[in-house]
């Protein structure tokens, strides 16, 4: 009896298989990276960088590009210069200019993504300021990379290493999608022959509106995720107009929440950024191993944070947008907050930015 079921499992398999169309990978051409511009008369110009294999070498890429008013037809004409069907299943990052993310918005691209089953959910998304023709076919020095890999490593290293928010396409669509917080992703820029993460770039639904620049994005980061690694720098208010660079060791961020039942009284929310760090750069001839020294440094560094914090609330509030996800916050307190009566009273909201910073290591050079 059991080898009857087995060879009925057998016989089932093998129906389901000859229903797939088999692909070969060496009949593809797998796109590594993908990037989209608005042209002119509402068409995309979308741009695909496959590798090249060639012996003995590495980092050899092609570019291939189309335009057209749809996504899907956008790979279908770029396949039709290709000697093989152009696919993005291993697509590492996804690009789009400013201008097509703030006058089309993203949701078209996200929808066509999402419903290719071929395409993962752990690509990174990033908005380029200018055209991301021009960037892609940048000559990077000193790297054997190919552009689609080299913008995959240079975002990925910034979420992990630097100032920049952990996101992705799965993130980004979640915030996206959800009521009570609006979305965010890596604003990069081209300068000369150097990409730059400069910022992060805000959305509205499903379109750009803004975006805050590097010098804030340590702080924005600190206000919404847990995280190591990072930098923080400063000028001192001193007579020597003293430089002072924090190296993040480990932060955490809470929030509480006093909700009311009242739409006339302002709600409450408080935001607590703590701080443990080391002291990388004093560029200041006193020495910095004296108490009072390192206690200005922590004081300064505290009313910084949270002054920046609490201005960039400000700017969300006028907007109005809540890249922070207040709104999921505050109805995680108060099951009877809609995301109509939120719109409401979020201009109004009471919310305030306090930081305590802790500088455990010294290791500093004056």
């Amino acid at each position: 009896m059991k080898q009857y079921i087995l060879i009925g499992l057998m016989l089932f398999s093998l129906l389901l298989t000859s229903c797939a169309q088999p692909r070969l990978l060496d009949e593809l051409n797998i796109s590594q990276a993908a990037g989209f511009d608005l042209v002119e008369d509402g068409e995309m110009k979308g741009c695909f960088v496959f590798p090249v294999f060639k012996s003995q070498e590495q980092g050899n890429y092609q570019i291939l590009s189309a335009r057209s008013n749809t996504i899907s037809n956008i790979q279908f004409l770029v396949s039709e210069k290709s000697p093989f069907p152009v696919v993005m299943g291993q697509v590492l990052v996804i690009l789009v200019s400013e201008k097509l993310a703030k006058d089309v918005g993203m949701i078209d691209l996200m929808n066509y993504i999402y419903r290719d089953p071929i395409i993962g959910s752990r690509q990174v998304f990033a908005i380029v300021g200018g055209e991301v023709e021009d960037l892609l076919y940048t000559k990077m020095n000193q790297t054997n990379l190919n552009i689609g890999v080299y913008l995959s490593d240079l975002l990925s290293q910034n979420m992990r290493n630097g100032n920049q928010p952990v996101t992705n396409q799965h993130i980004f669509m979640n915030q996206m999608l959800a009521k009570g917080v609006d979305a965010y992703l890596p604003y990069i820029k081209k300068t000369s022959n150097t990409i730059k993460v400069t910022g992060v770039a805000l959305f509205d639904n499903e379109k750009m509106v803004g975006h805050i620049p590097g010098e804030d994005a340590f702080t924005f980061k600190a206000m919404i995720e847990n995280h190591q690694n990072g930098i923080y720098e400063f000028q001192m208010a001193d007579h020597d107009k003293t430089h002072v660079v924090i190296e993040n060791i480990k932060s955490h961020v809470s929030y509480q929440i006093k909700p009311t039942n009242n739409l006339t009284k302002k709600p409450h929310i408080t935001i607590d950024i703590k701080l443990k760090g080391e002291l990388k750069e004093f560029m200041k001839s006193k020495k910095i191993d004296k108490p009072n020294i390192l206690d200005q440094v922590e004081k300064e560094v505290e009313k910084r944070v949270a002054q920046q914090g609490q201005e960039l609330v400000q700017s969300f509030k006028k907007q109005p947008i809540d890249p922070l996800g207040l709104g999921l916050r505050y109805r995680s307190k108060d099951k009877a907050m809609t995301p109509e009566k939120w719109q409401k009273i979020y201009p109004d909201a009471d919310i305030q930015i306090k930081c305590h910073m802790n500088i455990v290591q010294t290791g500093v050079s004056q």
